[in-house]
């Protein structure tokens, strides 16, 4: 009897992970409904994912392909699927590709050799393991039910440039004040390592008492120098603590939960969210996935807690004949104008064309606050860090300034 591997979130919102041996994959969804379960992820495979040592969880990732590496390889696919190429001439192609990482070819290997073998395209991916997620191999297979493989690849390309496109932005309003911070960091290690020992003599020489901050300085110094494997130690203990908190699913509930009441924060996670959801929802019902499983594997991009157990929630709502937009209202974490948009497209039949105006409207409204947090940001870092740094420097100057005040006395 073949073995199911699964993810999935319990009635508590708790995170699961695990096996089931069944006959098909539908009766491990069924027997997941039987206990409460919300499916994230149910592939077929011989070891679950909780087999894996922590260290490639945490730090390897999930094993699926990199974003940059599925757009790659989809763009590619798409092409040469859409120039009518038979699908193990263009899996080779794709494999002798330049552009390709060594990860990718291996990949399409697989792939070739599984396709060669008599399965489809998405029986191939879904064979794959972790290196594709379900909703990729899910809209393959909506895409091979009607014959447009070509037209399902193209828009998962699009989908994934986008979602590279807003992973950007978001990497890219984080790299200046990064550098601002590695910048002053950078100038205090100076300041400490280099500067300060040679004031020290003179100061010594003249038998003048160092100034405060000097002071200051060279005590923690000398408690860092005297002291470094208890902050060795600290520093390996926080690594350890954060890990296992990370492990901790009601604790990375409360936090995430805590995060979208911030502010500024909120807004941005809350729009992320929400244009993520909808974009993939969009993708996969305008390619014939049904709705049920379009929610569930709309849940498996977000990163928010709050927002897959509200997703998980919806999905349970709807298998007892609710709308969708009933039971978003109800969590209270979708903006009045998103939940408005969502019930016109139900009630028009237009659903797909509404949640991509959804996630249209919400990237832009994203990148505007990027944008406006950047602006934000980068002044008040400025400020606070030229005026540290700046105090140092005027400390470590009026220092030696005052050496050579004694000197002439």
């Amino acid at each position: 009897m073949p073995r199911y591997v699964y993810r999935s979130y319990d009635q508590r919102g708790v995170l699961k992970q695990g096996s089931l041996d069944t006959q098909s994959r539908e009766a491990a969804l069924e027997a997941l409904h039987r206990q409460g379960h919300f499916a994230l992820e149910v592939r077929e495979g011989e070891a679950a994912s909780d087999d894996k040592k922590w260290w490639e969880r945490e730090v390897f990732g999930s094993g699926h392909l990199s974003l940059t590496d599925l757009s790659l390889f989809t763009h590619e696919l798409a092409s040469l699927v859409k120039a009518d190429l038979p699908l193990d001439e263009a899996l080779r192609i794709v494999s002798l590709q330049p552009l390709m990482s060594t990860k990718i070819r291996k990949v399409t290997r697989r792939l070739l050799d599984s396709i060669r073998e008599g399965n489809s395209l998405s029986g191939a991916l879904a064979a794959s393991g972790t290196d594709f997620p379900e909703y990729y191999w899910r809209l393959i297979q909506a895409g091979e039910a009607s014959g447009s493989v070509g037209e399902v690849l193209d828009d998962i390309s699009a989908f994934l440039d986008r979602s590279s496109e807003m992973r950007g932005q978001i990497g890219s309003a984080l790299v200046y004040p990064m550098i601002l911070l590695a910048a002053a960091g950078g100038a205090v290690a100076i300041i400490m390592t280099v500067l300060l020992p040679t004031l020290l003599p003179l100061f010594k020489d003249a038998g003048a008492t160092l100034p405060p901050t000097l002071k200051l300085m060279v005590d923690v110094q000398a408690w860092c120098a005297g002291n470094w494997p208890i902050i060795i130690v600290a520093v390996v203990g926080c690594l350890v603590a954060a890990i296992a908190a990370s492990q901790s699913q009601s604790l990375k509930q409360s936090v995430h939960r805590a995060l979208l009441r911030l502010p500024i924060i909120g807004h941005v996670i809350a729009n992320r969210e929400t244009a993520r959801f909808c974009r993939t929802l969009a993708t996969l019902t305008r390619n014939g996935v049904p709705l049920l499983d379009a929610v569930r594997l709309s849940g498996s991009v977000l990163r928010n807690s709050a927002f897959l157990v509200a997703v998980a929630d919806v999905g349970e709502t709807l298998k007892a004949g609710s709308s969708l937009a009933s039971p978003l209202t109800q969590s209270g974490l979708f903006s009045e104008l998103s939940l408005r948009l969502i019930a016109i497209g139900e009630q028009t039949g237009q659903l797909d064309v509404m949640l991509m105006r959804v996630a249209v409207i919400y990237e832009a409204m994203l990148q505007r606050q990027l944008s406006r947090l950047t602006g934000l940001i980068t002044p008040v870092l400025t400020l606070i860090i030229g005026g540290l740094v700046g105090g140092l420097i005027l400390s470590v100057m009026n220092a030696i300034l005052s050496v050579n005040d004694l000197a002439f006395k």
